[in-house]
Protein backbone atom coordinates (compact mmCIF):
# COMPACT_ATOMS: atom_id res chain seq x y z
CA UNK A 1 0.00 0.00 0.00
CA UNK A 2 2.83 2.40 0.83
CA UNK A 3 4.50 1.91 -2.55
CA UNK A 4 1.18 2.22 -4.37
CA UNK A 5 0.32 5.53 -2.68
CA UNK A 6 3.73 6.95 -3.50
CA UNK A 7 3.48 5.79 -7.12
CA UNK A 8 0.08 7.39 -7.59
CA UNK A 9 1.23 10.66 -6.04
CA UNK A 10 4.38 10.83 -8.14
CA UNK A 11 2.62 10.11 -11.44
CA UNK A 12 1.46 13.67 -11.96
CA UNK A 13 4.83 15.12 -10.94
CA UNK A 14 6.76 12.99 -13.43
CA UNK A 15 4.47 13.88 -16.31
CA UNK A 16 4.86 17.58 -15.48
CA UNK A 17 8.66 17.62 -15.77
CA UNK A 18 8.73 15.51 -18.92
CA UNK A 19 7.23 18.22 -21.18
CA UNK A 20 9.21 21.47 -21.04
CA UNK A 21 8.20 24.63 -22.88
CA UNK A 22 4.82 26.17 -23.51
CA UNK A 23 1.66 24.99 -25.11
CA UNK A 24 1.37 25.25 -28.88
CA UNK A 25 -1.64 27.56 -28.65
CA UNK A 26 -0.08 29.98 -26.17
CA UNK A 27 -0.39 33.65 -27.18
CA UNK A 28 2.68 35.16 -28.80
CA UNK A 29 4.15 38.56 -27.89
CA UNK A 30 6.15 41.25 -29.65
CA UNK A 31 9.00 40.03 -31.84
CA UNK A 32 12.51 41.41 -32.12
CA UNK A 33 11.85 42.87 -35.57
CA UNK A 34 8.68 44.64 -34.41
CA UNK A 35 10.44 46.24 -31.46
CA UNK A 36 13.41 47.22 -33.63
CA UNK A 37 11.07 48.96 -36.08
CA UNK A 38 9.51 50.91 -33.21
CA UNK A 39 12.91 51.77 -31.73
CA UNK A 40 14.21 52.95 -35.10
CA UNK A 41 11.83 55.91 -34.98
CA UNK A 42 11.46 56.40 -31.23
CA UNK A 43 14.85 55.67 -29.66
CA UNK A 44 16.36 58.98 -28.38
CA UNK A 45 19.87 57.92 -29.37
CA UNK A 46 18.74 57.29 -32.93
CA UNK A 47 16.92 60.63 -33.03
CA UNK A 48 20.13 62.33 -31.98
CA UNK A 49 22.12 60.38 -34.57
CA UNK A 50 19.62 61.28 -37.27
CA UNK A 51 19.85 64.98 -36.42
CA UNK A 52 23.67 64.79 -36.44
CA UNK A 53 23.57 63.08 -39.82
CA UNK A 54 21.29 65.74 -41.31
CA UNK A 55 23.64 68.40 -39.95
CA UNK A 56 26.76 66.75 -41.38
CA UNK A 57 25.31 66.62 -44.88
CA UNK A 58 25.61 70.42 -45.06
CA UNK A 59 29.34 70.42 -44.37
CA UNK A 60 30.40 69.99 -48.01
CA UNK A 61 28.16 72.82 -49.22
CA UNK A 62 29.54 75.08 -46.48
CA UNK A 63 33.10 74.34 -47.55
CA UNK A 64 32.29 74.76 -51.24
CA UNK A 65 30.80 78.17 -50.55
CA UNK A 66 34.26 79.53 -49.70
CA UNK A 67 35.48 78.71 -53.23
CA UNK A 68 32.61 80.44 -55.04
CA UNK A 69 32.18 84.19 -55.68
CA UNK A 70 31.40 86.30 -52.65
CA UNK A 71 29.04 89.20 -53.38
CA UNK A 72 28.01 91.83 -50.86
CA UNK A 73 26.33 95.19 -50.86
CA UNK A 74 26.77 97.90 -48.25
CA UNK A 75 25.28 101.34 -47.81
CA UNK A 76 25.57 104.36 -45.57
CA UNK A 77 22.87 106.95 -45.08
CA UNK A 78 23.39 109.93 -42.76
CA UNK A 79 24.17 113.52 -42.23
CA UNK A 80 27.55 115.16 -42.06
CA UNK A 81 28.72 118.55 -40.86
CA UNK A 82 31.68 120.90 -41.22
CA UNK A 83 32.78 124.00 -39.36
CA UNK A 84 35.35 126.48 -40.50
CA UNK A 85 37.05 128.04 -37.47
CA UNK A 86 37.92 131.72 -37.02
CA UNK A 87 39.75 132.69 -33.88
CA UNK A 88 39.73 130.66 -30.64
CA UNK A 89 36.34 131.91 -29.57
CA UNK A 90 34.27 131.91 -32.74
CA UNK A 91 33.35 129.66 -35.64
CA UNK A 92 32.10 130.65 -39.07
CA UNK A 93 30.68 128.93 -42.17
CA UNK A 94 29.14 126.11 -40.19
CA UNK A 95 26.89 123.90 -42.36
CA UNK A 96 25.10 120.54 -42.31
CA UNK A 97 24.65 118.26 -45.32
CA UNK A 98 23.42 114.81 -46.40
CA UNK A 99 25.85 112.02 -47.39
CA UNK A 100 24.69 108.71 -48.91
CA UNK A 101 27.00 105.93 -50.09
CA UNK A 102 26.31 102.50 -51.60
CA UNK A 103 28.94 99.91 -52.60
CA UNK A 104 28.62 96.62 -54.47
CA UNK A 105 31.61 94.30 -54.03
CA UNK A 106 32.25 90.94 -55.73
CA UNK A 107 35.27 88.80 -54.97
CA UNK A 108 36.36 85.49 -56.50
CA UNK A 109 39.17 83.53 -54.80
CA UNK A 110 41.87 82.57 -57.29
CA UNK A 111 44.27 80.91 -54.87
CA UNK A 112 43.35 80.20 -51.27
CA UNK A 113 44.85 77.09 -49.75
CA UNK A 114 42.85 77.49 -46.55
CA UNK A 115 39.47 77.62 -48.29
CA UNK A 116 40.36 74.63 -50.45
CA UNK A 117 41.30 72.67 -47.31
CA UNK A 118 38.04 73.77 -45.69
CA UNK A 119 36.15 72.41 -48.68
CA UNK A 120 37.97 69.08 -48.50
CA UNK A 121 37.36 68.94 -44.78
CA UNK A 122 33.66 69.62 -45.34
CA UNK A 123 33.48 66.62 -47.67
CA UNK A 124 35.31 64.48 -45.11
CA UNK A 125 32.93 65.61 -42.36
CA UNK A 126 29.97 64.68 -44.54
CA UNK A 127 31.36 61.20 -45.03
CA UNK A 128 32.10 60.91 -41.31
CA UNK A 129 28.54 61.94 -40.47
CA UNK A 130 27.08 59.30 -42.77
CA UNK A 131 29.32 56.59 -41.28
CA UNK A 132 28.51 57.63 -37.72
CA UNK A 133 24.83 57.34 -38.56
CA UNK A 134 25.51 53.81 -39.80
CA UNK A 135 27.35 53.08 -36.55
CA UNK A 136 24.33 54.26 -34.57
CA UNK A 137 22.04 52.11 -36.71
CA UNK A 138 24.13 49.01 -36.10
CA UNK A 139 24.36 49.78 -32.38
CA UNK A 140 20.57 50.04 -32.20
CA UNK A 141 20.27 46.39 -33.24
CA UNK A 142 22.56 45.49 -30.38
CA UNK A 143 20.75 47.61 -27.79
CA UNK A 144 17.30 46.32 -28.71
CA UNK A 145 18.51 42.73 -28.72
CA UNK A 146 20.15 43.07 -25.30
CA UNK A 147 17.01 44.61 -23.79
CA UNK A 148 14.91 41.89 -25.44
CA UNK A 149 17.16 39.12 -24.12
CA UNK A 150 17.25 40.64 -20.62
CA UNK A 151 13.49 40.33 -20.58
CA UNK A 152 13.72 36.80 -22.00
CA UNK A 153 16.04 35.74 -19.16
CA UNK A 154 13.52 36.88 -16.59
CA UNK A 155 10.67 35.26 -18.52
CA UNK A 156 12.60 31.99 -18.58
CA UNK A 157 13.34 32.25 -14.87
CA UNK A 158 9.69 32.86 -14.02
CA UNK A 159 8.55 30.00 -16.25
CA UNK A 160 10.99 27.51 -14.74
CA UNK A 161 10.35 28.69 -11.18
CA UNK A 162 6.63 28.31 -11.79
CA UNK A 163 7.11 24.77 -12.99
CA UNK A 164 9.36 23.99 -10.04
CA UNK A 165 6.93 25.57 -7.62
CA UNK A 166 4.07 23.47 -8.99
CA UNK A 167 6.13 20.29 -8.70
CA UNK A 168 7.23 21.11 -5.14
CA UNK A 169 3.67 22.01 -4.16
CA UNK A 170 2.58 18.59 -5.37
CA UNK A 171 5.38 17.05 -3.32
CA UNK A 172 4.21 18.97 -0.23
CA UNK A 173 0.68 17.72 -0.74
CA UNK A 174 1.87 14.17 -1.24
CA UNK A 175 4.05 14.29 1.89
CA UNK A 176 1.15 15.54 3.96
CA UNK A 177 -1.10 12.84 2.58
CA UNK A 178 1.43 10.11 3.36
CA UNK A 179 2.03 11.51 6.83
CA UNK A 180 -1.70 11.59 7.51
CA UNK A 181 -1.95 7.95 6.52
CA UNK A 182 0.92 7.07 8.84
CA UNK A 183 3.33 6.24 6.02
CA UNK A 184 5.43 9.41 5.90
CA UNK A 185 7.59 11.53 8.19
CA UNK A 186 7.09 15.10 9.30
CA UNK A 187 10.60 15.88 8.11
CA UNK A 188 9.47 15.17 4.55
CA UNK A 189 6.78 17.83 4.92
CA UNK A 190 9.21 20.32 6.44
CA UNK A 191 11.83 19.78 3.72
CA UNK A 192 9.32 20.17 0.92
CA UNK A 193 7.66 23.18 2.52
CA UNK A 194 10.96 24.98 3.14
CA UNK A 195 11.98 24.43 -0.49
CA UNK A 196 8.58 25.67 -1.64
CA UNK A 197 8.89 28.85 0.47
CA UNK A 198 12.34 29.50 -0.99
CA UNK A 199 11.02 29.13 -4.54
CA UNK A 200 8.17 31.52 -3.79
CA UNK A 201 10.69 34.12 -2.67
CA UNK A 202 12.72 33.57 -5.83
CA UNK A 203 9.59 33.99 -7.91
CA UNK A 204 8.82 37.35 -6.29
CA UNK A 205 12.33 38.57 -7.07
CA UNK A 206 12.10 37.32 -10.66
CA UNK A 207 8.74 39.04 -11.14
CA UNK A 208 10.25 42.31 -9.96
CA UNK A 209 13.18 41.97 -12.37
CA UNK A 210 10.78 41.15 -15.17
CA UNK A 211 8.82 44.36 -14.58
CA UNK A 212 12.05 46.38 -14.75
CA UNK A 213 13.22 44.60 -17.93
CA UNK A 214 9.79 45.04 -19.51
CA UNK A 215 9.81 48.75 -18.73
CA UNK A 216 13.30 49.16 -20.19
CA UNK A 217 12.32 47.45 -23.43
CA UNK A 218 9.07 49.40 -23.72
CA UNK A 219 10.85 52.69 -23.03
CA UNK A 220 13.49 52.01 -25.65
CA UNK A 221 10.87 51.26 -28.29
CA UNK A 222 8.44 53.88 -26.94
CA UNK A 223 5.66 51.39 -27.48
CA UNK A 224 3.66 49.18 -25.10
CA UNK A 225 5.17 45.72 -24.56
CA UNK A 226 3.05 43.27 -22.63
CA UNK A 227 4.91 40.08 -23.50
CA UNK A 228 7.37 38.44 -25.88
CA UNK A 229 7.26 34.95 -27.42
CA UNK A 230 8.31 32.15 -25.09
CA UNK A 231 11.82 30.89 -25.69
CA UNK A 232 12.21 27.28 -26.78
CA UNK A 233 14.84 24.80 -25.66
CA UNK A 234 15.23 23.34 -29.13
CA UNK A 235 18.32 23.99 -31.26
CA UNK A 236 19.02 23.73 -34.99
CA UNK A 237 20.69 20.52 -36.08
CA UNK A 238 23.73 22.40 -37.38
CA UNK A 239 25.72 25.42 -36.25
CA UNK A 240 24.35 28.85 -37.28
CA UNK A 241 27.53 29.33 -39.34
CA UNK A 242 28.10 27.44 -42.59
CA UNK A 243 31.43 25.61 -42.78
CA UNK A 244 32.98 28.26 -45.05
CA UNK A 245 32.31 31.06 -42.54
CA UNK A 246 35.47 30.62 -40.51
CA UNK A 247 37.05 33.14 -38.16
CA UNK A 248 39.29 34.39 -40.97
CA UNK A 249 36.18 34.95 -43.09
CA UNK A 250 34.64 37.22 -40.47
CA UNK A 251 37.94 38.98 -39.78
CA UNK A 252 38.23 39.90 -43.46
CA UNK A 253 34.66 41.24 -43.52
CA UNK A 254 35.31 43.28 -40.39
CA UNK A 255 38.36 44.97 -41.88
CA UNK A 256 36.41 45.90 -45.01
CA UNK A 257 32.95 46.70 -43.70
CA UNK A 258 33.09 47.55 -40.00
CA UNK A 259 31.33 50.91 -39.52
CA UNK A 260 33.31 51.60 -36.34
CA UNK A 261 36.60 51.17 -38.20
CA UNK A 262 35.33 53.22 -41.14
CA UNK A 263 34.37 56.03 -38.75
CA UNK A 264 37.93 56.13 -37.38
CA UNK A 265 39.29 56.26 -40.93
CA UNK A 266 36.97 59.14 -41.77
CA UNK A 267 38.07 60.95 -38.60
CA UNK A 268 41.68 60.69 -39.85
CA UNK A 269 40.66 62.36 -43.13
CA UNK A 270 39.00 65.19 -41.22
CA UNK A 271 42.12 65.66 -39.08
CA UNK A 272 44.36 65.67 -42.19
CA UNK A 273 42.33 68.42 -43.83
CA UNK A 274 42.29 70.40 -40.60
CA UNK A 275 46.08 70.25 -40.62
CA UNK A 276 46.15 71.49 -44.22
CA UNK A 277 43.79 74.31 -43.30
CA UNK A 278 46.09 75.44 -40.48
CA UNK A 279 49.18 75.23 -42.70
CA UNK A 280 47.42 77.49 -45.17
CA UNK A 281 48.02 80.33 -42.72
CA UNK A 282 51.60 80.46 -44.04
CA UNK A 283 50.50 80.84 -47.67
CA UNK A 284 49.40 83.93 -49.60
CA UNK A 285 45.89 84.34 -50.97
CA UNK A 286 44.97 85.74 -54.36
CA UNK A 287 41.53 86.91 -55.38
CA UNK A 288 39.83 88.83 -58.14
CA UNK A 289 37.97 91.84 -56.74
CA UNK A 290 35.45 94.17 -58.33
CA UNK A 291 33.75 97.08 -56.65
CA UNK A 292 31.19 99.65 -57.72
CA UNK A 293 30.46 102.64 -55.46
CA UNK A 294 27.83 105.36 -55.78
CA UNK A 295 27.82 108.35 -53.44
CA UNK A 296 25.60 111.39 -53.07
CA UNK A 297 26.72 114.48 -51.19
CA UNK A 298 24.49 117.57 -50.97
CA UNK A 299 27.48 119.66 -49.97
CA UNK A 300 28.52 119.97 -53.57
CA UNK A 301 25.32 121.32 -55.10
CA UNK A 302 27.31 123.42 -57.54
CA UNK A 303 28.83 120.23 -58.90
CA UNK A 304 27.17 116.85 -59.42
CA UNK A 305 25.64 115.60 -56.15
CA UNK A 306 26.12 111.99 -57.31
CA UNK A 307 29.41 110.30 -58.09
CA UNK A 308 30.00 106.73 -59.38
CA UNK A 309 33.29 104.89 -59.15
CA UNK A 310 34.45 101.35 -59.85
CA UNK A 311 37.43 99.15 -59.24
CA UNK A 312 38.55 95.91 -60.90
CA UNK A 313 41.77 94.23 -59.88
CA UNK A 314 43.61 91.38 -58.26
CA UNK A 315 44.32 91.51 -54.54
CA UNK A 316 47.17 89.60 -52.94
CA UNK A 317 47.49 89.06 -49.19
CA UNK A 318 50.78 87.74 -47.86
CA UNK A 319 50.90 86.76 -44.17
CA UNK A 320 54.09 87.89 -42.48
CA UNK A 321 53.72 87.44 -38.75
CA UNK A 322 50.75 86.62 -36.49
CA UNK A 323 52.42 86.28 -33.15
CA UNK A 324 53.25 82.59 -33.67
CA UNK A 325 49.58 81.51 -33.59
CA UNK A 326 49.74 79.93 -37.04
CA UNK A 327 52.68 77.68 -36.17
CA UNK A 328 51.03 76.73 -32.89
CA UNK A 329 47.78 75.89 -34.69
CA UNK A 330 49.68 73.69 -37.14
CA UNK A 331 51.39 71.83 -34.29
CA UNK A 332 48.05 71.33 -32.55
CA UNK A 333 46.43 70.00 -35.74
CA UNK A 334 49.33 67.61 -36.35
CA UNK A 335 48.99 66.27 -32.80
CA UNK A 336 45.23 65.80 -33.33
CA UNK A 337 45.94 63.92 -36.56
CA UNK A 338 48.40 61.63 -34.76
CA UNK A 339 45.75 61.02 -32.11
CA UNK A 340 43.17 60.15 -34.78
CA UNK A 341 45.60 57.64 -36.28
CA UNK A 342 46.21 56.12 -32.85
CA UNK A 343 42.44 55.87 -32.29
CA UNK A 344 42.17 53.99 -35.58
CA UNK A 345 44.87 51.53 -34.51
CA UNK A 346 43.12 51.00 -31.16
CA UNK A 347 39.78 50.41 -32.90
CA UNK A 348 41.31 47.95 -35.35
CA UNK A 349 42.86 45.97 -32.50
CA UNK A 350 39.65 46.07 -30.47
CA UNK A 351 37.65 45.02 -33.51
CA UNK A 352 39.80 41.93 -34.00
CA UNK A 353 39.30 40.98 -30.36
CA UNK A 354 35.55 41.58 -30.51
CA UNK A 355 35.08 39.61 -33.70
CA UNK A 356 37.05 36.66 -32.32
CA UNK A 357 35.10 36.78 -29.05
CA UNK A 358 31.76 36.94 -30.85
CA UNK A 359 32.67 34.20 -33.30
CA UNK A 360 33.80 31.85 -30.55
CA UNK A 361 30.73 32.85 -28.56
CA UNK A 362 28.56 31.47 -31.36
CA UNK A 363 30.61 28.37 -32.16
CA UNK A 364 31.39 27.40 -28.56
CA UNK A 365 27.95 28.55 -27.46
CA UNK A 366 26.27 26.20 -29.90
CA UNK A 367 28.44 23.30 -28.69
CA UNK A 368 27.62 24.22 -25.08
CA UNK A 369 23.91 24.29 -25.87
CA UNK A 370 24.10 20.82 -27.40
CA UNK A 371 25.90 19.59 -24.28
CA UNK A 372 23.33 21.28 -22.04
CA UNK A 373 20.52 19.58 -23.95
CA UNK A 374 22.18 16.27 -23.11
CA UNK A 375 22.51 17.41 -19.50
CA UNK A 376 18.80 18.26 -19.36
CA UNK A 377 17.91 14.81 -20.71
CA UNK A 378 20.26 13.18 -18.20
CA UNK A 379 18.83 15.12 -15.27
CA UNK A 380 15.33 14.26 -16.43
CA UNK A 381 16.26 10.57 -16.30
CA UNK A 382 17.91 11.07 -12.93
CA UNK A 383 14.73 12.64 -11.57
CA UNK A 384 12.66 9.76 -12.91
CA UNK A 385 15.04 7.24 -11.32
CA UNK A 386 14.92 9.12 -8.01
CA UNK A 387 11.13 9.05 -8.06
CA UNK A 388 11.20 5.31 -8.70
CA UNK A 389 13.66 4.90 -5.82
CA UNK A 390 11.28 6.87 -3.64
CA UNK A 391 8.46 4.51 -4.60
CA UNK A 392 10.62 1.61 -3.47
CA UNK A 393 11.49 3.34 -0.22
CA UNK A 394 15.15 3.80 -1.18
CA UNK A 395 15.06 7.57 -1.71
CA UNK A 396 13.67 10.41 0.37
CA UNK A 397 11.81 13.62 -0.32
CA UNK A 398 15.09 15.51 -0.10
CA UNK A 399 16.49 13.37 -2.91
CA UNK A 400 13.54 14.28 -5.13
CA UNK A 401 13.89 17.97 -4.29
CA UNK A 402 17.60 17.91 -5.14
CA UNK A 403 16.93 16.09 -8.42
CA UNK A 404 14.27 18.64 -9.30
CA UNK A 405 16.66 21.47 -8.49
CA UNK A 406 19.39 19.98 -10.71
CA UNK A 407 16.94 19.62 -13.58
CA UNK A 408 15.76 23.18 -13.07
CA UNK A 409 19.38 24.43 -13.07
CA UNK A 410 20.24 22.44 -16.21
CA UNK A 411 17.26 23.85 -18.10
CA UNK A 412 18.05 27.39 -16.94
CA UNK A 413 21.69 26.98 -18.00
CA UNK A 414 20.55 25.74 -21.40
CA UNK A 415 18.31 28.72 -22.01
CA UNK A 416 20.96 31.19 -20.79
CA UNK A 417 23.60 29.54 -22.97
CA UNK A 418 21.29 29.83 -25.95
CA UNK A 419 20.67 33.52 -25.24
CA UNK A 420 24.41 34.13 -24.94
CA UNK A 421 24.96 32.36 -28.26
CA UNK A 422 22.30 34.42 -30.02
CA UNK A 423 23.63 37.63 -28.49
CA UNK A 424 27.10 36.81 -29.81
CA UNK A 425 25.52 36.13 -33.19
CA UNK A 426 23.96 39.59 -33.25
CA UNK A 427 27.09 41.26 -31.87
CA UNK A 428 29.26 39.66 -34.56
CA UNK A 429 27.01 41.01 -37.30
CA UNK A 430 26.93 44.50 -35.79
CA UNK A 431 30.72 44.65 -35.36
CA UNK A 432 31.21 43.63 -38.99
CA UNK A 433 28.49 45.94 -40.31
CA UNK A 434 26.37 43.05 -41.56
CA UNK A 435 23.41 43.40 -39.22
CA UNK A 436 20.05 43.81 -40.93
CA UNK A 437 16.42 43.36 -40.11
CA UNK A 438 16.61 39.99 -41.86
CA UNK A 439 19.21 38.84 -39.33
CA UNK A 440 16.74 39.73 -36.58
CA UNK A 441 14.21 37.43 -38.25
CA UNK A 442 16.83 34.65 -38.22
CA UNK A 443 17.50 35.26 -34.53
CA UNK A 444 13.78 35.19 -33.82
CA UNK A 445 13.49 31.86 -35.64
CA UNK A 446 16.30 30.45 -33.50
CA UNK A 447 14.79 31.98 -30.36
Amino acid sequence: MKVRLRAMALLSLSSFWMVPGVAANAPQGRTLAELYDASRFNDPTMKSADAAYQSSQNEEAIGRGGLLPQVSISSRYGRSGRTDGGDDTSFVNSNDYQTNTMSLVAQQPLYDKGKWAAYQQGKARGVLGAIQFDVAGQALFDRVTKAYFDLAREENEIKLIGQQKTAIAGLVTMSKRLYASGQGAVTDIDEAQSRYDLVVAQEIEAQSKRVAALRTLATRANTPVADIPSMQERLPDVSPFPSEQTLDYWMAIAQDASPDLAAKQAAIKVAEQQTEAERAGHYPTVSLTTQFTRSEDTQYQSLSPRQDSYYVGVSVDIPLYRGGSTSASVSKAEADMAGAQADYDVQRQQLSEDVETDYLGVVAGYAKCRAMMTAVASNQKALTSTEKGYQGGERTTVDILDAQQRLFQARRDLLNAKLDMLLSYVSLHTHTGQMTRGILDQVQALF
